[in-house]
């Protein structure tokens, strides 16, 4: 799997960068771009003076301030979603499939033979391993296919399993009001390179974390 795919990130990282900032810095291009329309419009006395002109630019000012609340928050959650959705258009050597929100890995290989494992079965107190689940036959928990975490400003990383494969992580921040791709990493993590946080009591949810130690940067330096 890291054969395959290590290559084609590293080539694949720098269209990544470009297209997660052109996705996450839209709202505030669109804002812009809106601004000058306005100040356009409240300079021609005839289109001020319009009553509906007026009311629309309103409106309009009232929508861009409720965006802006809702995307404040632009996370980790959403950004990943972002990446697979490019890495799915991009595959075209291979068929990259999403996997559940639940299940790990995000992404695995549509095209790879998975009809070995097992079907998935949740039992009272069952622990379950790799297994394919769902209608569509989904393979999880299995040490194939890859892994997306994002960052943002540094490398730290919490999630609720300690998966061993092939990750990929996106570090973004927001710099002088624009997001930008710090970096793009990859690496194959085994179960004991994880640092896992055993729950005090049963309703605990268990927390694995690593840092960048056992990474390498495929993003390209600029020229």
């Amino acid at each position: 799997m890291a054969e395959r795919l290590v290559p084609w990130l590293t080539r694949e990282s720098a269209p990544l960068a470009e297209f997660l900032t052109k996705v996450m810095n839209s709202p505030a291009n669109v804002r812009r771009s809106v601004n000058s329309i306005v100040a356009a419009v409240e300079s021609h006395q005839q289109l001020r003076s319009n009553p509906i002109v007026r009311s629309d630019i309103q409106l309009l000012k009232l929508a861009l301030d409720h965006e802006t609340l809702l995307l404040s928050g632009t996370g980790g959650t959403v950004v990943s979603k972002l990446i697979e959705r490019f890495l799915i258009e991009r595959s075209t050597d291979w068929e990259l499939e999403s996997n559940g929100a639940s299940d790990y890995p995000d992404l695995y290989l549509g095209s790879d033979d998975y009809s070995q494992l097992p079907d998935f079965r949740r039992g009272k107190d069952q622990v379950y391993g790799a297994s394919l689940k769902g209608k569509l036959k989904r393979p999880v928990r299995v040490p194939d296919g890859l892994e997306v975490k994002t960052c943002r400003r540094n490398f730290a990383v919490d999630c609720h399993h300690a998966h061993a494969g092939l990750h990929l992580v996106v570090i973004f921040d927001r710099i002088e009001k624009q997001f930008v791709v710090k970096d793009v990493l990859v690496g194959f993590l085994r179960h004991e390179l994880y640092r896992v946080t055993v729950p005090a009591s049963p309703t605990t949810t268990l927390k694995a974390s690593f840092n960048g130690q056992h990474f390498i940067s495929i993003f390209p330096e600029p020229d």
